[in-house]
């Protein structure tokens, strides 16, 4: 046995106790015939072009991750929003031009019958604004907690509630409009379903409700007949909104309530912008 196997044979002896295996072993590990085979054979696998190509040693498979699939379920989410807001406005409008259909009709007619306008809303799914007074007192309650912090419910200074209020979330807030450069949309109030950056979109009541002046009012249009969903620009609009005081600070009679007033033009950011974004007090010129 040469010497240059001693390495060898102390690590066979790691395997084997015999010693005329490992000599076996020794002896036939370069030769054809034996049981160690000194080639290695090599056969395709039978994989594509694509796999096969070569690939760098830092390449990494895209996988979609947590973040992908985050914005993915977003976009669908909002998209599904705005369909449905798309498909709501739509049949409103047909409600609407069915109401004008019949007033035309039965003009002439002194005995005509009231027109199924309850049948038709909800026909047409136009959502109705009672369906939203619940999210309206949430946020009434959202309002108290946030710009009401202390035990006392004692109104804090005005330095420490308008940098609240302008990062507010305005979702379910009974706003209405005050001042705006179309004079059809003066006196309009809703609850927002969506806090847009360029609009407010409002669930209106109807008839009576439909406007702070309405409330002896005989004949509606047939918008006002309708009320459901409304977008509102913000640019060119004065928008006002009352905070209930908590119970401490309330009368006994009725709700004591706080009133304010958003300028639409510097309020053109989505809510989720503005949580973040400093207001800075400066003369504007161009609120209306």
């Amino acid at each position: 046995m040469n010497k240059n196997n001693a390495l060898e044979k102390h690590l066979l002896t790691r395997c084997y106790s015999s010693e005329a295996r490992i000599e076996e072993l020794l002896s036939t590990r370069y030769s054809i015939t034996g049981d160690q085979k000194p080639s290695l054979l090599l056969v395709p696998t039978g994989q594509d072009a694509e796999s096969s190509k070569t690939k760098a040693l830092l390449h990494q498979e895209k996988t979609k991750t947590i973040d992908e699939s985050h914005k993915t379920k977003k976009y669908n989410t909002r998209m599904e929003l705005k369909n449905y807001i798309k498909n709501t406005l739509n049949n409103q409008h047909k409600v609407i031009k069915k109401i004008q259909a019949y007033n035309r009709l039965t003009k002439q007619n002194a005995n005509k019958k009231p027109f199924p306008i309850l049948k038709l809303l909800e026909h047409y799914s136009i959502p109705m604004y009672e369906e939203f007074i619940p999210i309206s007192n949430l946020w009434q309650d959202y309002m108290q907690n946030l710009l009401f912090p202390s035990a006392n419910n004692k109104l804090p200074s005005l330095i420490s509630i308008l940098p609240k209020l302008s990062s507010a979330d305005f979702h379910g807030c009974l706003l209405t409009v005050l001042k705006s450069t179309n004079r059809l949309l003066v006196g309009v109030r809703g609850i927002v379903v969506w806090d847009t950056q360029h609009s407010f979109i409002l669930c209106v009541p109807r008839t009576n409700d439909s406007k702070e002046w309405n409330e002896s009012k005989q004949v509606f249009t047939p918008s006002e007949q309708v009320g459901g969903l409304r977008i509102i620009p913000k640019k060119g609009c004065l928008f006002g909104f009352d905070v209930i005081l908590p119970s401490g600070e309330g009368q006994e009679e009725e709700d004591e309530c706080i009133g304010f007033t958003v300028i639409g033009s510097r309020f053109e950011f989505r809510s989720v912008d503005r949580s973040g974004k400093k207001f800075k007090n400066h003369n504007v010129d161009d609120i209306l």
